[in-house]
Parts: structure tokens; sequence; C-alpha cells
């Protein structure tokens, strides 16, 4: 008998261990609703990783100057070196070559949008060398249960796609 309740114990503390296990903890969170202030912040950081990605230490960084002044300003919270520009002029800032006089990088921000994954999104990007001398690209941030993280197409599986795929 004492056999038999000593088994049922074990079996009940493997349970409740195995349960406590499993149960999911407050450190991960719901993916939150995309508010203005955290679409400002992931297009702000967005900004930023663009302008690592080119390199734009030591080259004037440029930016439409229809750039929303709360991105602007989280912008700023990262550097304040960014000249905003009138897009009908960038005739006046580049030489015979077509390129920005030097060697400035001209970098738009989109709006945050979703994915095909609820704990995803992505905000698109324009870089500008000078005239004829442009690239896009999207950059992802991923919801790991406590912040937005910045990650990758190929880290999260998701296939990023523009109107020239």
């Amino acid at each position: 008998m004492k056999s038999r309740h000593l088994r049922l114990v074990v079996l009940l503390v493997v349970v409740f261990l195995v349960g406590a296990a499993c149960t999911p903890t407050d450190s991960t969170k719901p993916v939150p609703a995309m508010t203005a202030a955290l679409s400002v912040e992931l297009q702000a950081r967005t900004f930023m990783r663009a302008c690592q990605d080119v390199i734009c230490a030591g080259a004037p960084i440029l930016a439409p100057d229809t750039t929303e002044q709360a991105v602007r300003d989280a912008i700023r919270g990262f550097t304040d070196e960014v000249q905003y520009v009138d897009m009908s002029k960038l005739g006046d800032l580049t030489g015979p070559d077509g390129r920005f006089d030097g060697g400035a990088i001209l970098i738009g921000v989109g709006t945050v949008h979703s994915t095909e994954r609820d704990d995803v999104v992505g905000v698109d990007v324009s870089l500008l060398r000078g005239f004829n001398q442009f690239r896009g690209r999207t950059y992802l941030f991923l919801w790991d249960g406590t912040e937005w993280v910045d990650t990758s197409p190929d880290a999260v599986d998701v296939t990023v796609t523009s109107s020239v795929s």
C-alpha cells in the first residue's frame, strides 16, 4: 500500500513540475498594437540601420523634407547630422556625374507595414546617392515577446517583395 501511495505522490510531483515548466511566463507578451509612437521609433531605427549598411559615416546624410516631424525628432536621438532637403531641388545637389556632392546619401523611410507573420513588421527604405543611383530595401523587426528586435528575411523566413520583384 505504501508503495502505491509513493508512486502516486511521485506522479503528482512530476505532473506539477512539468505543468509549471510548460506554463508561459509574464515575460512573453502578445504582439502589441502598432501605435503612432511605436511606428516612429521603428522608422527612426530603420533610418539608422540603413545608414550603417551604406556606411554613412563621414558622408553628408540627407532625407526628404517631407519626413514627419516626429520621425525627425526620433532620428535626432541617434544623430543630428541629417539635412532635410526639398526633393524637387535634388538637381542642385548633384555634380556632373549625377552623384550628390560630397558623397552624400539620401535616406527616405516609409511607413511600417505588416508581413505574412503577425510578429514581424517591415519598413521600406529608399537609398539614393544621386540621379539613377537608387536602391530600395525592406528592414524587418521581430517581436520576441518583450520588444521589437532587428531581424532579417532569412532569420524569420519572410519573403520580402517589391513592385519590381
